[in-house]
């Protein structure tokens, strides 16, 4: 054995530098579902395009022209207005309302939407449809142009 004693081998500085960066990194991408969740509810609804406002109000349209044509009775008509204002959320926003509760509409920050499907929910499933569907037509059309 030799006289002298041999110090041990230092980590590299590169060492240190890439678990630092490997911690950070991985405390970004714990937080990340966070961030994309506070950003998206101050947002809010983006902006509708017109092309989008426009085709579901020619939708609305052919509803109400049916309606009145007898095709349709007025919960027929509440039922396709659901269906057709949970399509225009999809295209118009990304949210997936096909299946969504009315809390979780509001929770997306998309109420006006909750408010319309629950007046349409009462005409297609009360006991005391109302007699005329102009109501639940204008909730609709209000959905569609009011952003």
């Amino acid at each position: 054995m030799p006289d002298e004693l041999i110090p041990p081998l230092a980590a590299s500085d590169l060492w240190v530098a890439a678990a630092v960066f490997g911690v950070l990194l991985a405390v970004f991408v714990a937080f990340l579902p966070l961030i994309g969740r506070l950003r998206g509810r101050s947002v809010g609804p983006r902006t509708v395009p017109v092309h989008v406002r426009s085709r579901y109000g020619s939708l609305i349209d052919d509803v109400e022209a049916r309606y009145r044509d007898g095709e349709l009775t007025t919960k027929a008509t509440a039922q396709e207005l659901s269906a057709l204002l949970r399509d225009f959320a999809s295209e118009a926003w990304g949210a997936k309302a096909k299946h969504m509760t009315q809390r979780e509409m509001r929770e997306a920050g998309i109420a006006p939407l909750a408010d319309a499907v629950a007046r349409l929910y009462a005409a297609e499933f009360e006991r005391d449809v109302p007699e005329t569907a102009a109501e639940e037509l204008r909730v609709a059309r209000e959905v569609i142009t009011r952003w």
